[in-house]
């Protein structure tokens, strides 16, 4: 497993204790909102894990859908709502990253040679040949 994904299946498990009931007030997060969208980062996770990254996101997209209408309905307090959100916020970035194509690596280019270096021509030996006819 590569580091990137185990970021994010760490950032989706703590996104469940986020949402469990024992933090916070108890009109912090109804039972019911914290039953349904800890069900859906598991999910996440375990699509994750299995290098099932769109339906990974897609999963995220519904725990999102999920935070929106409990947050709307009073279901979740506004300050929980934001913890919630900063971590889908971090997995949907990992996870992006994850499916994000990647740029072949620059092979490396012959340097020049350097002039002078030349190994074909000595000094002093050009196309004088002294063995040539003089008459």
């Amino acid at each position: 497993m590569n580091l990137r994904l185990f970021g994010v299946i760490l950032a989706a498990t703590a996104t469940v204790g986020l949402l469990g009931g024992c933090a916070g007030s108890p009109t912090d997060l109804s039972d019911a909102a914290a039953t349904s969208m800890q069900s859906d980062v598991r999910k996440v996770a375990d699509a994750a894990a299995s290098g099932n990254y769109a339906s990974a996101a897609t999963q995220l997209d519904a725990l999102q859908n999920r935070l929106t209408a409990a947050t709307a309905s009073n279901e979740v307090s506004a300050s929980r709502a934001l913890q919630i959100q900063a971590s889908i916020n971090l997995v949907k970035a990992d996870l992006a990253a994850l499916t994000a194509p990647r740029s072949p690596s620059p092979s490396p280019t012959p340097s020049p040679t350097a002039p002078g270096k030349d190994k074909g021509h000595k000094p002093g030996n050009g196309d004088k040949s002294g063995g040539g006819n003089n008459d």
